[in-house]
């Protein structure tokens, strides 16, 4: 029997790797988005012993939709979504962000979840199963005064979300958001202190938390927003 297939995006991140390692474990197969041919390369680098048997690499740009509609085409047997890519712009006021900052930030978090869920909800409907995690971000469930467009962007992100999660919910296919703080990422050990460091979630916490998400024991759950702050207080 074919293993179930699951579209990833984000693969070849600090996240992505923990989570594409633990994903492969459990026997999916994986189709990952790659931006250009540097993240490609870093997927490889990482698990040239899966590639192109259990994990196939699709170069895309999220934002396009035509490149989303082309890694569908490599998504045969599709199961799941679980999207990562994402990115993050500081600011503080709103009047500091300039609107190719905010054209930016949208084009980075809130356009590809719109056409990632665009494209593979009314799939996954058509099998009569499936699940889909995303990513948001704390700001986004408590927001501050700084980093109000990112605040803004992930917000989407949960909203289209939950969405989803309502309108699969007939058809057996589930969607919920994973909301971490801060990630124990390699980019973020290189700035932060261990004392900091040690307060930030774990990407394998994160990792399994998709895996049970994905697998028949998370069947019942959809519709969430999962705060995974670790140490880190509200």
């Amino acid at each position: 029997m074919a293993h179930p297939t699951i579209l990833i995006t984000g693969a070849d991140g600090g996240l992505g790797t923990a989570v594409t390692a633990h994903l492969l474990k459990q026997g999916f197969k994986l189709v990952a988005a790659t931006r250009d041919e540097e993240a490609e390369a870093r997927l490889r680098k990482h698990f040239h012993q899966h590639m192109p048997h259990d994990l196939v690499s699709v170069q895309a740009d999220l934002a396009r939709e035509e490149d989303v509609a082309r890694l569908m085409e490599a998504a045969e047997g599709l199961f799941g979504l679980v999207h990562l890519a994402g990115g993050y712009t500081p600011g503080e006021r709103i009047s500091d962000y300039s609107e190719a900052d905010f054209d930016h930030l949208i084009a980075l978090n809130t356009k590809p979840t719109f056409l990632l869920l665009k494209h593979t909800l009314p799939v996954l409907k058509q099998h009569g199963k499936g699940a889909i995690i995303t990513i948001g971000a704390k700001p986004a469930l408590h927001p501050t005064a700084g980093n109000s467009v990112y605040t803004a962007s992930k917000s989407a992100v949960i909203a289209l979300t939950l969405s989803a999660a309502e309108e699969g919910r007939p058809h057996q296919v589930r969607a919920n958001c994973i909301v971490p703080a801060a990630l124990q990422t390699p980019g973020n050990l290189s700035w932060a202190s261990k004392e900091q460091f040690d307060t930030f979630t774990p990407l394998e916490d994160v990792a399994e938390t998709i895996g049970y998400l994905l697998s028949d024991a998370g069947k019942g759950i959809t519709g969430t927003v999962i705060p995974m702050y670790n140490k880190i207080p509200t």
